[in-house]
């Protein structure tokens, strides 16, 4: 994890991570504001054969300014591609992971 910073003062923080795919790793970043909304999500690599739909912006836009407070589900707030199931699924999961380990660590006051 890193901790963005604008003149000393905690922007957010980005924390990069891999999943599997399918039968793949899926290595991704996500970018927390402090107030514990993603503001960004990135592919960093994609080592499947299918399913690198999850690159598109229209895809990782659905994940920006959402929280721990919400699904972060595929099927109930982020949408499924076909053919792109598992990545879709772990990515998703993976990004609800993060955010809910931030939060925890946000509120016991463990991050600037």
């Amino acid at each position: 994890m890193r901790v963005a910073r604008h003149a000393n003062s905690p922007l957010g923080y980005v924390v990069v991570d891999n999943v599997i795919g399918k039968f793949e790793l899926i290595t991704y970043a996500v970018a927390v504001g402090t107030d514990g909304a993603i503001r960004q999500i990135e592919i960093l690599s994609y080592r499947e054969s299918h399913g690198g739909e999850v690159r598109l912006p229209a895809w990782r836009k659905q994940f920006v300014g959402k929280t721990v407070a919400g699904p972060l589900r595929v099927g109930a707030d982020i949408a499924n591609i076909s053919g792109a199931t598992l990545s879709c699924t772990h990515v998703t999961d993976g990004v609800r992971r993060i955010v809910a380990v931030l939060e925890v660590a946000r509120a016991g006051g463990a991050l600037p």
